[in-house]
């Protein structure tokens, strides 16, 4: 059975929210709530949704705090993480509470083209970047390039691109802007937005973005409700499965590690350093080999530190995954991470009393300063 968590979902309350945009879609100007979304994977064979990424809906600018109170109010235990929404990124922007990241829309009229390139606006991703907060990426696709060099700017900011960056032909422009986007660490992309009718253009898509981003980097969605405007809801989650081979990180496991959907584990170990290969470990570990870093983010390591004293390592890591043993397969098959292990297990050895299955010996927590109250 397939675990889905759906990173983009779209639910309102049409007594609470004005949605302007709504007067162009007549089939969509009714109230939508996480019991649709339930019932919408509910007619799926072979499925066990374990909930949703809520996005925001581009509110009326005269009720954005209500849909700010409206996100607070949402616990629905499906609803795994919230993407508010932001009128204009800059530094001094109202977030609210609660939330994962934000999504100022770029693709409607009252955004400027070159919006994404504005000073206010790379301030805006540097004090998301600050926060721990993701921004959600919904562009024109003439855009794309600015975003790209929006992006390049704000390294440390973690930017989600929407629906394959609303693409509806595959041209040469959009091909480079969105090859540059997949070359940056801290891009990732939403599968979702294309109709669906035309197969040799969906085939053709869907083999570009597979060999344009790496598969840690693509996240299913579903775009609920608004897929009914250019497909349907089973049609679409159908073709992504019939193309993806129920693949579990592109329908689950990335959404979680990217939106901090699990509880994150904290581990601590310990090792011995032998003497005369001090020098050569700290030299590796200053010019790490390509493609480690980024594989130990990919197994949901998203904290990790190796101290050393004399001749003794110590690391502390931690781990937002869902499933320890799953990533640390994945990483052990890696190649770029076994020729790293062929060069540092040679300077490391077992400490005295580790147990037969331990290289790296566990470490046991024994005080922790959040878990007593301030007085």
């Amino acid at each position: 059975m397939l675990e889905i968590v759906d990173s983009h979902v779209h639910i309102w309350d049409l007594t609470t929210l004005k949605l302007p945009w709504l007067t162009a879609c007549p089939s969509l100007q009714k109230s939508f709530s996480m019991d649709d979304v339930l019932q919408a994977y509910g007619h799926q064979k072979d499925i066990h949704f374990q909930g949703a990424v809520y996005v925001e809906v581009d509110c009326a600018s005269s009720c954005r705090e209500q849909e700010d109170a409206y996100i607070d109010q949402l616990h629905h235990p499906q609803i795994l993480a919230k993407i508010g929404r932001v009128s204009h990124l800059c530094r001094t922007m109202r977030l609210p509470l609660d939330i994962v990241g934000v999504r100022e829309p770029l693709h409607i009229d009252s955004s400027l083209p070159g919006r994404c390139l504005e000073r206010d606006f790379i301030e805006g991703l540097e004090m998301l970047a600050a926060h721990g907060l993701i921004f959600e990426s919904c562009n024109r696709v003439e855009e794309l390039g600015d975003m790209y060099k929006a992006a390049a700017q704000v390294p440390q900011a973690v930017i989600v691109l929407n629906h394959c960056g609303n693409v509806q032909m595959l041209t040469p422009a959009y091909k480079k802007a969105m090859e540059e986007l997949a070359s940056l660490p801290n891009v990732y992309c939403k599968v979702s937005g294309f109709a669906t009718q035309d197969k040799e253009f969906v085939c053709q898509l869907l083999d570009f973005i597979t060999k344009t981003f790496a598969p840690s980097k693509l996240l299913y969605a579903s775009n609920f409700p608004v897929v009914s405007l250019y497909s349907s809801f089973t049609e679409h989650l159908q073709c992504l499965r019939d193309y993806f081979g129920d693949d579990v990180d592109f329908f689950g496991k990335n959404a979680k590690k990217l939106y901090h959907i699990n509880v994150p584990k904290r581990f601590a170990s310990v090792i011995k350093l032998w003497p005369e290969k001090a020098e050569y470990y700290e030299h590796l570990h200053a010019n790490p080999f390509p493609g480690v870093n980024d594989m130990i983010r990919q197994c949901g390591i998203t904290d990790y530190r190796i101290y050393r004293r004399g001749d003794y390592l110590f690391s502390i890591m931690t781990y937002s995954g869902d499933d320890y043993e799953y990533d640390m397969k994945k990483m052990a098959a890696s190649p770029s991470t076994l020729r790293w292990w062929q060069e540092t297990d040679p300077c490391q050895t077992r400490i005295e009393g580790a147990g037969k299955d331990e290289w790296w010996s566990n470490m046991t927590l024994v005080y922790d300063l959040n878990k007593y109250n301030h007085k």
